[in-house]
C-alpha cells in the first residue's frame, strides 16, 4: 500500500512538472512570436543614418589610452583610487565619437540620447555622462531639440578600463569593434565607431 502511494505521488509530481514545462514553453512561443528578436542594422562612419525625423552621421573618432581624456578634459577624473591616487591612465581606454545630427522635418520630436549604450564583442557599457557634459558644455539635456534644417554636432566618450574584461580581451582590445547602438527595439540600430 505503502508502495502503491509513492508511486502515485511520483507520477502526480511528473504530471505535475511536465505541465509547468509545456506552459513555460507555451508562454515562450507566444512572447517570441509577439515580440521577435530584432533585425540588427548595422551602419559605419561613412553612413547617413535615419532616426525618426533626425539624420545622424559619425564625423569623427578618436581612439586612446588615458592621456587622450587628460588631452580632451584636463580636469576630469576618471577614477580615484581608495588611497586618493587617480587610476592609472594607462589602463584605461577612451574612445570619442563625434556625431552630427540634422533635423530634416520640422515637427515637435527631439532626438533622446538616454539609452544610446556600446558594446564590443560580448561586452556592453553605458557612455560616461559626466563627461558627455564636459566634453559638450553648450548641451543642457540628453534630449536634442532642432528645428528643421537645423545641424548639431557633439561627442560621445566611450571610457573602459582593464577591470571591465578578461586579461586576454585587454590584449586585443584595439583591436576589438565597438557598435554605439542607437535603439535596440523594434530594430537594433546601430553604428561600427572604429570601421
Amino acid at each position: 500500500m505503502k508502495q502503491r502511494k509513492s508511486k502515485q505521488v511520483r507520477l502526480f509530481s511528473g504530471m505535475l512538472i511536465g505541465i509547468v514545462m509545456i506552459a513555460v514553453l507555451a508562454r515562450i512561443v507566444y512572447l517570441n512570436h509577439c515580440y521577435p528578436s530584432p533585425k540588427v542594422i548595422t551602419y559605419t562612419d561613412n553612413d547617413t543614418i535615419k532616426l525618426g525625423n533626425y539624420e545622424l552621421k559619425q564625423t569623427g573618432w578618436e581612439w586612446g589610452d588615458g592621456s587622450l581624456l587628460k588631452e580632451k578634459c584636463p580636469d576630469y577624473v576618471y577614477d580615484q583610487m581608495d588611497d586618493g591616487s587617480e587610476y592609472p591612465l594607462d589602463s584605461v581606454r577612451v574612445g570619442l565619437i563625434t556625431l552630427s545630427v540634422t533635423k530634416v522635418k520640422d515637427d515637435t520630436t527631439s532626438l533622446d540620447l538616454t539609452s544610446l549604450a556600446f558594446e564590443m564583442e560580448t561586452k556592453g557599457n553605458q557612455y560616461d555622462m559626466e563627461l558627455f557634459f564636459k566634453l559638450n558644455p553648450t548641451l543642457e539635456a540628453l534630449e536634442i531639440k532642432l528645428n528643421a534644417g537645423e545641424e548639431a554636432s557633439f561627442v560621445i566618450p566611450y571610457t573602459m578600463n582593464e577591470q571591465q574584461v578578461s586579461k586576454k580581451d585587454w590584449n586585443r582590445i584595439d583591436k576589438m569593434k565597438l557598435y554605439m547602438v542607437l535603439q535596440y527595439y523594434p530594430q537594433k540600430i546601430r553604428l561600427c565607431c572604429n570601421g
